[in-house]
């Protein structure tokens, strides 16, 4: 009996052993109904991205939600991708960031507050370009959070050229970009709050290698301005008529080039762009013959900034405008999935939140996993904190999407969707 049994189980592991060995497409099916990995291109990745194509524009607050600045596109020896940017640092700035006629005095890269939202591909090459206008009275840098080397995080401290940028000069920082995920970018000379608040910052989307499922996609980026640099009482918005730019404001030219997005390679390329190891000192270049740095106005920073722990912002946004997206809704479609990316660099509060009304969303946590953490209708974020927010709406009809700080809402971080076209779920529901 053992012995007939003995061969009846190796005449079972003989057929299953040759029955493996053969092909059957039927049986090479994806498990839990995911779909197979799809190779695409970089010019069909970047048409599902819905990359810009004018580099150069400058976008309003309704235009930032979908305005990607995916670079100038490149290959390297090696094949690989290669995206260039620039961005040009312009102090004192009069930015309209309200419509009852309140002007800010802005610090911007590339002359709007947010910057521009840079999107790459993981493991793509990329060199940003930051160009410290000549005109500008203090230095200024770029840290992007992700992962790269030291000397091209943006800081000074370690002594590396590109940790404070002087008027007049440039910096290329070159890295790989890994992992992908969301990532806010910012000035980080100090004080950080200070070049922070007056709007020297932006997000940064590294994409996967293989697609996100298609969806309609946005960027959100919060946001607060403190509008007169002091310790807060109990106030008012002051009045707009303080913030009118002068005449010879509306004027001031931009540095020598600053009208273009076009990177001079011959200038910013160095050896080993092959790896993430590069040369800073080569990639430090002169705007201008004009002396690197300029003593005035540097006191006045730390005097506005002696206060920080105590300053408070006056206005808040999404996107940089109080109340933009109440004036101009965002038209959505019933049963049409959309994708959220949103950062906060709100400075001098410890917290911002988003909340949607109507809908919940799946919250991914930085970007860095392709699996949701959480299904919510609300997400609380610290300072530098983002996400991606994913969801669609079954019913037709205008919702709020807001702050959950009823002071934050109040002054400006309010905004509605305008939701249409027919029910989608059948759940019984009300009317009314």
């Amino acid at each position: 009996m053992f012995r007939q049994n003995a061969y009846f189980i190796a005449l079972v592991l003989s057929i299953t052993l040759i029955f493996s060995s053969f092909s059957f497409p039927f049986l090479n099916l994806p498990i839990y109904a995911q779909s197979p990995a799809t190779h695409v291109s970089q010019q069909q990745y970047d048409k599902i991205k819905n990359c810009a194509t004018d580099l150069s524009k400058k976008p309003t607050p309704t235009e930032y939600l979908t305005y990607f600045n995916c670079g100038h596109v490149s290959t390297d020896q090696s094949g690989r991708t290669v995206r260039q940017f620039t961005l040009i640092v312009q102090e004192h700035q009069k930015i309209p960031i309200s419509y009852e006629g309140h002007i800010f005095d802005g610090w911007t890269f590339n002359g709007t507050i947010p910057g521009p939202t840079i999107r790459v591909t993981e493991g793509d090459l990329v060199r940003i370009r930051v160009i410290n206008s000549n005109e500008n009275e203090h230095p200024h840098s770029l840290h992007t959070h992700s992962i790269h080397f030291a000397k091209n995080d943006g800081v000074s401290m370690g002594g590396y050229p590109g940790g404070a940028i002087s008027p007049g000069r440039s910096f290329t920082y070159e890295f790989i970009a890994q992992p992908y995920g969301v990532y806010p970018y910012h000035c980080h000379v100090d004080p950080i709050a200070d070049h922070i608040n007056r709007g020297l910052y932006g997000m940064m989307i590294i994409d996967p290698r293989e697609p996100r499922p298609q969806m309609t996609e946005m960027a959100m980026l919060l946001n607060g301005y403190d509008m007169d640099y002091d310790q807060e009482g109990p106030t008012h918005l002051p009045p707009a008529a303080l913030f009118e730019p002068s005449q010879g404001e509306k004027d001031a030219k931009l540095t020598e080039g600053a009208n273009s997005n076009e990177t001079s390679t011959d200038a910013n390329v160095t050896e080993g762009a092959n790896s993430n190891e590069t040369s800073t000192d080569a990639n430090m270049t002169h705007v201008s013959a004009t002396p690197a740095m300029k003593n005035t106005g540097e006191k006045d920073v730390e005097k506005q900034d002696a206060g920080d722990s105590e300053r408070d912002n006056e206005i808040y946004t999404v996107n940089g405008k109080a109340f933009e997206y109440m004036m101009h809704p965002i038209v959505l479609q019933t049963g049409k999935q959309y994708r959220v990316y949103v950062v906060n660099m709100l400075e001098f509060d410890l917290v911002n939140s988003i909340h949607i009304h109507g809908s919940m969303f799946d919250y991914y946590t930085a970007g860095t996993d392709e699996t949701s953490d959480y299904n919510t209708d609300i997400v609380t974020l610290t300072q530098g904190d983002r996400g991606i927010m994913e969801f669609t709406y079954d019913y037709p009809g205008t919702y709020m999407f807001h702050a959950h700080q009823a002071e934050f809402t109040d002054l400006g971080w309010m905004g509605l969707f305008d939701v249409r076209g027919d029910p989608v779920n059948h759940v019984a529901h009300s009317s009314t």
